[in-house]
């Protein structure tokens, strides 16, 4: 009896903590999050539209860019990345195909589920 009492509750405790996991994903895939990291560690954040980014064919919830460093004639001294949230995984995987084939600037480009992370490799890890 007891044997099938400690499987029961170690099931409830699974089911919560998979429950608790899921939650603290999906609350962690907003801009203002994503702005709230990036200016914690030091970087300019903006908003952007899918017009600024010549994206098209594609529905974007939401893009957020962020400097950390300067701009000048010879490119970016410092870091930067972009997170775009696109309201369908398939056109995020199409986004990531063509970014990474069209890849000029040597950027690293990471995706999971429906948001594309694109910018410098410290960039990237400052977002993630």
């Amino acid at each position: 009896m007891n044997r099938a009492i400690n499987k029961k509750l170690i099931a409830i405790i699974a089911i919560v903590a998979l429950v608790a996991i899921l939650g603290v994903c999906l609350v962690a895939c907003n801009a203002d999050d994503y702005v709230k990291r990036l200016e914690k560690k030091g970087y300019k954040v903006e908003a952007v539209t899918a017009e600024d980014l010549s994206i098209e064919d594609a529905e974007i919830e939401w893009a957020v860019t962020g400097i950390k460093g300067s701009i000048s004639l010879n490119g970016i001294e410092g870091d930067m990345v972009t997170v775009i949230k696109f309201k369908k995984s398939d056109d995020a995987k199409k986004y990531e195909e063509s970014a990474k084939e069209n890849n000029i600037s040597k950027l690293t480009i990471k995706r999971s589920g429906n948001i594309v992370i694109a910018g410098t490799e410290q960039g990237v890890k400052d977002a993630q």
